[in-house]
């Protein structure tokens, strides 16, 4: 990896995992402050609606999104002149069209999809959901052709400015009594000003100024022929991994049911999902852009590791969070939730495995190899369905994470070990199994607290001693390599303000610990 790209890769990161942490901590805290002013019920069917809402967002997408990310990013590497405005208006032309139309029957067919869930009582919600698919959708392709740039930063700014006052809003909905009316309406507020703010980054940089580069029809078919692929790749996708348990929920179960599994699950996903989502949306243009110039070795390097960082974040948080499930809910949603504790674990110890799978995933995307992908997902949608039809009627939202758990594994571990092979990848297993020696000694002393004090100083002293313990154990077991400290120092230039002091001061300790040891 060249130092230019290197630093820029470690930039990009940088920007995304604060990103990532920003967004993370304040729809954290969003979603406690809903939850307990919603209650179970009516936080099962706010869910419920997004999770709809989302699901029409996804069918009109139709892999597009990826599409315009990928190919902004396969020729740009192959050093073409500008190839984003024709990509970005030929793509955002056709998701126009569907959107409006698919708005059209969304609207229509609001009380049958409101009955077939609930009662027509709450068609309304799904009339609101159904006016953010358009801001929603291009949004969603404005931003994609940022992360083809790689112009990570703009993401960071904007929910920097305007994730608080999104808060604020749905604060001030809430307190005057709006209920779910005043949350999706705020919302879609928001969905719009997101969709205005890229609007104007698109045009700050550059991408919408006419080009000399031609869409010939090659190119028009390469993008067809990859969506076609992508297609499939996301429905199998949209049963396995994104909460398709909330049809079944949905209509052999209740809203408190699908209330508790959406808890759980949103609660493991903001924790697990820092470092995964801020990999894939730096990994997937850098391997479509190392695909475009050929350099399959860098590509390699670049997997293991990302890989060891993964697992380095996923083994600990993963545990953690098991561990440390009664108490988060019990303190941070209340009592009235406590129904989703297993839940919870569950879907932690499934996160485990579903993070390490990220950098495979995109190796496969960048590379265009991701028919396996599609073939692979197939089968476990399939599986995944005759799961959801008899565990969630018996068991409710304790059955739905076990489904949920069951195909998460079976996909992450299948991916990788494909990938592996195929792409001829090494895997970096014995900083895997150093980092899960260190995960087992934090989890023994996280447990012994959690035994001695169960309330709130306990949680906090848990959480604090298992860092350590984990931090500890990693330094004297060699889990940081001579790259590490490299990417290290180069991230420290990066850090903005007052984290740039942290960053130096942990630098700092882990070489003194390094050189101490040694």
């Amino acid at each position: 990896m060249s130092s230019g790209q290197g630093s820029r890769l470690i930039r990009n990161s940088v920007f995304l995992l604060f990103n990532t942490f920003f967004m993370m901590a304040t729809s954290w805290f969003v979603s406690i402050w809903i939850a307990r002013q919603l209650g179970p019920a009516n936080y099962g069917i706010f869910n419920m609606v997004l999770w709809v809402s989302g699901t029409a967002t996804w069918i009109i997408g139709m892999g597009f999104t990826h599409a315009i990310t990928k190919f902004i990013a396969e020729y740009s590497g192959k050093g073409k002149q500008n190839p984003a405005r024709p990509i970005l208006f030929y793509i955002i032309k056709i998701e126009l069209t569907i959107t409006f139309l698919s708005t059209f029957v969304l609207i229509f067919f609001k009380t049958e999809i409101s009955t077939f869930f609930f009662s027509p009582n709450e068609s309304f919600y799904f009339f609101l959901a159904a006016l953010g698919l358009l801001p929603g959708i291009t949004t969603a392709i404005l931003s994609s052709a940022i992360e083809g740039i790689q112009k990570f930063e703009y993401f960071t700014y904007s929910n920097i400015i305007l994730t608080p006052l999104s808060f604020a809003a749905k604060a001030a909905a809430l307190l005057l009594g709006k209920g779910i009316s005043g949350l999706l309406i705020v919302m879609l507020i928001f969905s719009f000003i997101n969709m205005f703010f890229y609007f104007f980054v698109l045009i700050k940089e550059g991408l919408l100024k006419k080009s000399s580069f031609n869409l010939t029809y090659e190119i028009k078919g390469k993008i067809h022929a990859y969506n076609k692929s992508i297609i499939a790749i996301l429905i199998c996708d949209k049963i396995v991994w994104d909460k398709s348990e909330n049809f079944f929920l949905g209509r052999y179960s209740n809203a408190v049911q699908i209330g508790y599994y959406n808890l759980g699950y949103n609660i493991a996903q903001r924790f697990t999902s820092i470092l995964p989502t801020t990999f894939w949306k730096v990994l997937f243009p850098v391997m479509s852009s190392y695909n475009g110039s050929g350099r399959k070795d860098k590509m390699k390097r670049l997997f293991y590791l990302s890989t060891r960082y993964l697992a380095f974040f996923s083994f600990p948080v993963g545990t953690a969070g098991i561990i440390l499930s009664f108490q988060i809910i019990r303190f941070l949603y209340g009592v009235e939730y406590l129904g989703a504790q297993r839940v919870l674990q569950i879907i932690f110890a499934a996160s485990i495995f579903s993070s390490l799978s990220n950098p495979a995933s995109a190796v496969l995307y960048g590379f265009d190899k991701q028919a396996f992908i599609y073939k692979y997902g197939a089968v476990l949608a399939i599986i995944n369905i005759c799961l959801d039809f008899f565990m969630i009627r018996a068991f409710g939202a304790v059955g739905a994470a076990i489904c949920y758990g069951i195909i998460t594994v079976l996909g992450s571990v299948g991916g990788l070990i494909y990938t592996c092979k195929t792409m001829k990848l090494d895997y970096p297993v014995v900083s895997v199994f150093k980092i899960l020696f260190s995960t087992v000694m934090m989890a023994i002393v996280m447990k012994l607290v959690i035994l001695h004090n169960g309330g709130i100083p306990g949680l906090i002293f848990s959480a604090l001693s298992g860092t350590s313990v984990y931090l500890i154990c990693s330094l004297l077991l060699g889990n940081f390599e001579i790259e590490d400290f490299r990417i290290l120092e180069h991230a420290r230039s990066v850090f903005p303000g007052h984290t740039k002091t942290a960053v130096d001061y942990l630098y700092s300790f882990v070489c003194q610990f390094k050189k101490s040891v040694l």
